[in-house]
């Protein structure tokens, strides 16, 4: 996974007394650093709970998250500062370089250009500087339930209400945009187009939700444009029963929007163009290319997930692709997604939990171990190749011997050579997760932990 060398090419010019001028090109090999790969528990006596990753310009982890106590880490405690934490770790994936706490609690966070950060939570937003030590700013708008930092500064802070207020670089007054619908899942914010997008559902009928996708200028806070959001009326005119919901988003690398959703059955509106039900869409724009993307043999109520590559600028779909898991017997079982990164060349990453069974899930191994057993609600890893046409990787994580039941991956960062993806862990029975590189102060001692696992991919 990654590239271990590459050629250094080495000129050597001599010039010798009385001689004619000469070249001599010699090939050495350079030998690169690969990516580290370490998988472990962050946590400690209490319950813990991590909420977001990131992976640093130099290549250090940031996690956030709720961890109470961690005994014999470096601590900045900045005012109002409590469980809620950025938790830095060096490059080789293995040390905590410090804790820095920044807030009671936690329920989102994200990071923005040159390693600004926000977090979020009940007592509102507190944006970060690069040193994650300096308050840039900080806000009391009530509980904000996802938060979004963009390349420029400009932040999105998502109410319990649907309302997503839109905050200048430098803090001061909000713009306060009304989304609407039943419940808004999720937001992304991208200072390139000037918009800031939101996802969710609307319960259209009392047996029909319907996701929709929207974008808002940042400047005003008008629709610039809106995907999906059909009438009951409409969806079931078109022959389509699935509930369907957005549910998460993400400003990939590569400067695409990307969705994730859920749906209840294949009969949903994902397979249709997003700004017109009637249009089924193509084999180039929804991708498949055997049974864990393509939802047929499903019987009863199924949770399958979807997602899909937007430009941001128009709203456009450029490739779609379900995602669903198999019984033994064949019939598609659930999956759901919680949480995208994209890489510069639209790699995607997927992360969530899963019902029985990822494909090649009884002989799966990881880290040279052989995987532990299916529990229901285990967490699992995809790296999606650009054209949505290969997995690179699809994987549990239930340590050899043990299970990982209801312990969802919850979200990842990607480089174009590097993986990280957070984990929450329930301890229940032989539960455990595979660990590898021996990290120093993550180990298991109690309650629900965090858990993070770090390793290069390959294409």
């Amino acid at each position: 996974m990654g590239r271990m060398f590459s050629l250094l090419l080495l000129v050597i010019v001599g010039l010798g007394v009385g001689r004619a001028q000469s070249t001599t090109t010699i090939f050495v090999p350079l030998v690169q650093t690969p990516p580290p790969t370490v998988a472990g528990y962050l946590g400690g006596g209490q319950n813990d709970v991590l909420v977001a990753v990131s992976i640093t310009s130099t290549g250090e982890l940031i996690l956030a998250g709720n961890l109470p106590s961690l005994a014999g880490v470096p601590e900045v405690v900045l005012p109002g500062g409590g469980a809620g934490a950025f938790i830095q770790i060096g490059a080789d994936g293995r040390r905590i370089s410090r804790v820095i706490r920044v807030a009671a609690t936690l329920n989102h966070a994200a990071f923005g250009g040159e390693g600004a950060a926000v977090g979020c939570g009940p007592n509102g937003v507190v944006v970060l500087d690069a040193d994650l030590t300096t308050v840039r700013w900080a806000a009391t708008p009530g509980e904000v339930v996802r938060c979004a930092i963009a390349l420029d500064g400009r932040v999105a802070a998502l109410l319990t209400t649907p309302t997503v207020l839109i905050y200048p670089a430098n803090g001061g007054s909000p713009l306060a945009v009304n989304v609407g619908g039943t419940a808004v899942r999720d937001i992304a914010i991208d200072s390139t187009t000037g918009l800031v997008f939101a996802t969710g559902y609307t319960q259209a009928a009392s047996d029909l939700k319907v996701a929709f996708l929207r974008a808002y200028r940042l400047h005003d806070g008008t629709l610039a444009w809106q995907r999906y959001g059909f009438s009951a009326g409409v969806v079931k005119g078109a022959g389509l029963a699935a509930d369907s919901e957005g549910r998460r988003l993400a400003m990939g690398g590569d400067g695409m929007l990307y969705v994730a959703g859920f749906t209840d059955g294949g009969n949903s509106i994902f397979g249709r163009d997003p700004a017109d039900i009637n249009r089924v869409l193509s084999t180039s724009e929804l991708i498949k290319y055997d049974s864990y993307n393509n939802p047929f043999n499903i019987s009863g109520a199924k949770s399958l997930a979807w997602y899909g590559r937007f430009d941001p600028a128009s709203g456009t779909l450029l490739r779609g692709q379900w995602l669903l898991t198999r019984l033994s017997d064949g019939k598609g079982n659930s999956i759901s997604i919680q949480g995208l990164a994209a890489a510069a060349d639209g790699t995607l990453a997927v992360v969530g939990s899963a019902a029985c069974c990822l494909q090649g899930r009884s002989t799966m191994q990881l880290f040279g171990q052989t995987l532990g057993s299916y529990e229901s609600g285990e967490p699992f890893v995809l790296i999606v190749h650009p054209a949505f046409m290969q997995r690179y990787v699809w994987t549990a994580l239930a340590a050899p011997g043990a299970t990982a039941g209801s312990s969802p991956a919850i979200a990842a960062a990607m480089t174009a050579d590097r993986i990280a993806v957070a984990v929450n862990f329930t301890p229940a029975g032989s539960r455990a997760l595979v660990t590898t590189g021996y990290p120093v102060f993550a180990t298991s001692l109690g309650g629900a932990d965090g858990y993070y696992v770090t390793m290069p991919w390959g294409r």
